[in-house]
């Protein structure tokens, strides 16, 4: 299971991404990570530090200026980028 920390962290980037609810955290979790939870206690440690990793790396690029192409200003991850 996560640990404390790891629950603290990703509740923090979602509250920077402005993803408030639980349905809309859940749908989150599986875009980023392809797993289904019902529960935040599903999560396992390994889970946690990969979605940690891609909701900080959101939190990032909500911060660039967009540059006019749409490759480098996409807004989600390709499959590319979840290897």
């Amino acid at each position: 299971m996560m640990s404390a920390a790891q629950r603290a962290k990703i509740r923090t980037l979602f509250g920077e991404l402005g993803v408030t609810t639980a349905r809309d955290q859940f749908a989150v979790v599986k875009e980023l990570t392809g797993t289904t939870i019902a529960s935040v206690a599903e999560l396992t440690a390994a889970t946690a530090h990969r979605l940690s990793e891609r909701l900080a790396a959101r939190v990032r690029d909500a911060d660039k200026t967009r540059t006019g192409n749409s490759w480098d200003d996409r807004e989600e991850d390709t499959w590319i980028d979840r290897l």
